[in-house]
Order: structure tokens, then C-alpha cells, then sequence
């Protein structure tokens, strides 16, 4: 049993097929099931079962796939370090989507300007996906804001982004000192994509109010529900600094919800096998600095899971 094995083994859990296995390996379909065989026998376990055409992780298969990405990353983490020494350091850093339009761009600007030798390259999707990246090791850390359900990620909250209920200047329910989730209720409610966890909170309200409030338009990017919102009686609930600008503007208003703030944390998030580099170390003293000189609320400005924080220089 080999590396190379280690590594057929974990491009057929990520296709499904070997036929997308050997595409991503460049290697010949039957040099893949040879690999998949090679392995079964080794270890005279059943790894897959074929189900229609695809192939799916039997109980064996699933403990081997958590070993093996953490014996792979592991390797390349050694590759890295020994044979990049001196070169230039390299990070991926994710982002989910409110967070990757406003505060990572800067955060970036600033780790571009710490030293010519770091490299990145960042990644904006929603939460889940970028989670799972994180989770499978696809990248270094990522900030997202909402629930982060895997054990298998160190989780560290960041800062409260505050999130308003957002609408038109010019409609009906914006000359009002307080509104109530019922007068919400007779304009159309235009949302994030299922699962946004700002979508999520405003949701979980109507449902202790007693109200089934089905969104007439859903969508993923933050631009498109703007203007949305500047062109229909509609309303939003949308993070604060996405919407800074329209709001000095005038162009939107915060509606004043009587009695209710909704309010989510932004959270850093790393698997926790993962080894900190030296530049992911300056990415979070750089996130910290950049955290403490916003406006937003910080929640701790404690080591409370003992990241170390080299100095800058």
C-alpha cells in the first residue's frame, strides 16, 4: 500500500466514478480499479458498493477516507515545508458571501502588502460549501457567519455583523417609527438563497409569530436583491455593511422591527489537524488588527483556542 494508492482511493470518493477518478489523476480507467483492487485486498475489506453506475463508501470505505485525508495532507504539508522552504508561502482562504464582498477584499489588500513572497487565492460561496472546503482540506482557513456544524473544524467567533431589514426609501412601511412582523407581512419578502443564514433567522421568526411567509424572490447574489429591493414594495433581511452605502445614500432604509434585532457571528474556521503555517498565522494576526480597527462589534480579543499570533515584522 502506497501513497498513490492513498491518492486513486480519495479522487474515486470525490467522483463517485472511476472514470472521473482516472480524469483527475490523468491515469487509464483500469490503472484506477487496479488501485481500488490493490487496496481491498490489502486490507481484505470491501471499500465501494456500485449503485447504478456510481460508486458509494461502505463503512470500511468511510473510516479509510478520513485516514487517508489526513495521512495525504499530512504528506503535502511535508512536501510543502521541505521542499518550499525559502520560496514563496502560499494560502487559500474561503469566504462566504457577505464576508467575501466586504471584509476579506481589504483583509487581502493588507496580506498582498506584509511581503512580496505571499501568495493567496480566495474563495466566496455560501457557508455550507465553504465549510465542507475547509472540512476536506481544499482550504488553509475561511471566515463565514452562521452555524458551523462540523466537529472536525476549529471554530473561533470573530465578530457580531448586525443585520437590518431593508427596503426602498420611498416604501410604504419606511415613514414608520416601529413596524411589526404583521405589517411585514403584506408587502413581498425578497430572500437569500435556502439556507442563508440571515434567510434563516428572519424564517425562524415568522414561525414563532405564527406566520408562513414564502419568499417571491430568492436569490444568491447580494447586487441583484438591491436593486430588487430599489424597484419593488419589497423587503430584505440583509447584512449592515452590505448595505452601508445605500443607506447613506438614502437610497434604502433600515426598517425599524418592533422589539427585534437580528444580529449573526462571523466566525474563523480551520480543520483541526490542519498545521499553521506562518502565513496563516499572519493572515489571523492581520484579521485580528484589522477586527479591533472596525466598527464592528469584536466578541473576544482572547486567544481562546490557542492560535498563536506571530508578531508582524
Amino acid at each position: 500500500m502506497t501513497l498513490h494508492h492513498l491518492e486513486i482511493f480519495v479522487a474515486v470518493c470525490q467522483e463517485k466514478t472511476t472514470h472521473g477518478a482516472a480524469k483527475k489523476l490523468n491515469l487509464s480507467q483500469p490503472a484506477v480499479s487496479k488501485g481500488i483492487s490493490e487496496l481491498e485486498k490489502y486490507y481484505q475489506v470491501r471499500l465501494f458498493e456500485r449503485i447504478r453506475q456510481r460508486l458509494y463508501l461502505t463503512a470500511a470505505g468511510e473510516k479509510m477516507r478520513i485516514h487517508a485525508l489526513r495521512v495525504l495532507e499530512t504528506f503535502h504539508q511535508m512536501e510543502s515545508e521541505i521542499y518550499q522552504e525559502g520560496q514563496k508561502q502560499h494560502i487559500r482562504i474561503g469566504a462566504s458571501v457577505s464576508v467575501g464582498t466586504r471584509l476579506l477584499p481589504p483583509l487581502l489588500k493588507k496580506l498582498g502588502e506584509y511581503s512580496e513572497e505571499i501568495t493567496y487565492e480566495a474563495t466566496v460561496d455560501n457557508t455550507s460549501t465553504i465549510e465542507h472546503m475547509v472540512e476536506e482540506y481544499a482550504l488553509d482557513m475561511a471566515l463565514v457567519e452562521g452555524t458551523v456544524n462540523s466537529s472536525d473544524l476549529v471554530v473561533r467567533d470573530m465578530m457580531e455583523d448586525e443585520l437590518v431589514i431593508a427596503s426602498r426609501s420611498g416604501h410604504p412601511l419606511a415613514k414608520k417609527e416601529n413596524i411589526t412582523i404583521q405589517d411585514l407581512e403584506k408587502y413581498p419578502f425578497i430572500s437569500r438563497e435556502g439556507g442563508s443564514s440571515a434567510r434563516n433567522q428572519l424564517e425562524q421568526y415568522f414561525v414563532e409569530s405564527g406566520i408562513k411567509m414564502v419568499p417571491i424572490y430568492s436569490c444568491s447574489n447580494t447586487e441583484t436583491m438591491k436593486q430588487a429591493l430599489l424597484y419593488t414594495e419589497g423587503y430584505a433581511i440583509l447584512s449592515k455593511m452590505m448595505v452601508e452605502q445605500e443607506l447613506k445614500e438614502g437610497k434604502l432604509v433600515a426598517l425599524p422591527l418592533e422589539q427585534r434585532e437580528f444580529k449573526r457571528t462571523i466566525r474563523l474556521i480551520y480543520h483541526k489537524n490542519k498545521f499553521l503555517s506562518p502565513v496563516m498565522q499572519i493572515f489571523l494576526e492581520l484579521l485580528e488588527e484589522q477586527i479591533k480597527n472596525s466598527s464592528h462589534d469584536t466578541i473576544s480579543q482572547n486567544d481562546q483556542n490557542g492560535i498563536h499570533f506571530m508578531s508582524a515584522k
